[in-house]
This record gives C-alpha cells, sequence and structure tokens, in this order.
C-alpha cells in the first residue's frame, strides 16, 4: 500500500528564554547598625565648677555646703588652675603689647618684669584666699554664721571664680576693665555662699557680705601690689 506524501512542515516557532536554574535563596541585606552619638567631651572639674557657680550659683552653693573636703583638695583642685587664669592672661597680654592696664593708667613692662609679675601675683593668690577665709571664718559669729575653717575656705576660694575667670580679658590690654566690671559678680556669689555655707541669716547676711567685700577689695589690692616691690 502506497503512503501518500506528507506536506512540508513550517518553520519551528522561536522558544522563549530560558527560565533561570533555581540557585540558593538570596542572602539577606543587613541593616547597617545605627550610628551612636558620640559622648560629649566633659569638662576638667574645676572649670566645670566654676561653669556652674557662674550659671547656676545656687544649685552650686547648695552641693558644696554639703561638701566633705579638705583645703589641700580645694587647694589643688580648684585654686591651683582657677587662679592661674587671670595671670597667665594679664602676663601674656604684657608679652604682646608691652603694657599693663593699672589703676593708674597704662604702664609700660618688659617682658622680664612681666613674667616675674604675673609669677609673684599668682603665688600671693593662695595667701591672699587664706587670709580671707580666716576673716570670714573669725566673724561668722558676729553676724550669725557658724565657725567653720574649712567652709570659710570654699566661699573665699569659690566666691573670687569670677574675678580669676573673667580676669582673661586681660590678655588684650584694653579689655582688662571688662574684665573688672565683670568680676563684680564675685560680690553676689559671696552674698549666696556667706548665707547658704556659713549659714548666715537673711538679716544678716548682707552686712557680712559687704565687710568680707571690702576686705576682699583690700587683700587684692596688697596681692597686685606687693609685687612691684621686686620687680
Amino acid at each position: 500500500m502506497r503512503i501518500p506524501p506528507q506536506p512540508p512542515r513550517g518553520p519551528t516557532p522561536p522558544r522563549g528564554p530560558t527560565p533561570p536554574k533555581a540557585g540558593p535563596p538570596p542572602r539577606p541585606v543587613a541593616k547597617p547598625a545605627p550610628s551612636r552619638p558620640r559622648p560629649s567631651r566633659k569638662l576638667p572639674a574645676w572649670l566645670e565648677r566654676a561653669r556652674r557657680l557662674i550659671l547656676q550659683p545656687t544649685q552650686e552653693w547648695a552641693a558644696i555646703a554639703g561638701e566633705f573636703a579638705k583645703p589641700a583638695a580645694i587647694y589643688r583642685g580648684f585654686l591651683l588652675p582657677v587662679a592661674a587664669i587671670a595671670p597667665l592672661a594679664e602676663t601674656l597680654g604684657t608679652i604682646v603689647f608691652g603694657v599693663r592696664r593699672t589703676i593708674a593708667g597704662p604702664l609700660t613692662v618688659t617682658v622680664v618684669d612681666g613674667v616675674a609679675y604675673g609669677i609673684l601675683t599668682y603665688a600671693l593668690s593662695f595667701a591672699g584666699v587664706y587670709a580671707l577665709a580666716g576673716l570670714i571664718d573669725a566673724l561668722a559669729p558676729t553676724f550669725g554664721g557658724q565657725r567653720n575653717r574649712v567652709q570659710a575656705l570654699k566661699v573665699a576660694a569659690y566666691a573670687a571664680t569670677p574675678y580669676w575667670v573673667f580676669g582673661v580679658c586681660a590678655i588684650i590690654p584694653p579689655l582688662t576693665l571688662v574684665g573688672r566690671v565683670l568680676a563684680l559678680y564675685s560680690v553676689y556669689l559671696l552674698w549666696r555662699g556667706l548665707a547658704v555655707v556659713m549659714r548666715s541669716p537673711k538679716g544678716k547676711v548682707a552686712a557680712y557680705t559687704l565687710v568680707i567685700a571690702m576686705a576682699g577689695v583690700i587683700i587684692t589690692l596688697f596681692v597686685r601690689a606687693i609685687p612691684y616691690i621686686f620687680i
């Protein structure tokens, strides 16, 4: 039996894209770890105390009153660095400009005399604080306060903070007067310290402040005048 011829086949249709071979599942993308904020740099303890005394005197005096402290710690931990600000600034201003501002007016000073004056003033500042602390302690009963030599040293040292800190203005001699005006804030700190630390009552603390402030001015004048005997 004869098989009839088959009709010719048409073109083979193109195949679609080959499906990709199954592989391992994609790895999950790791999320970046949240960046931690950098811890703020802490100020040195003495500078932080000075900052709080100027900006938050009420809270800081309350903290100071309850602190147990030894005189050596107050001198070493606070007075040594903070009392250096004003003499150092004044010495640098004298070296750069050759002039120092005094009560009598501008005074031309050599570099050697300027450095010697700064060192002597810095050293005498500690004696001045010691003398003022003794007076604060001795007069405490007169103004209704409680005698305590360490507490008196706290008041003498910490109340003078604006005087030393704002003494930085002396690095530019014409601004020395600005620093002196800002240093008057020490009187307010003294008033707060005598009330809180020495426990002087409200009715007597103003007179107590006036007497100690006047004594502080006299001691400061001596501290600044004595170096001229040696230079």
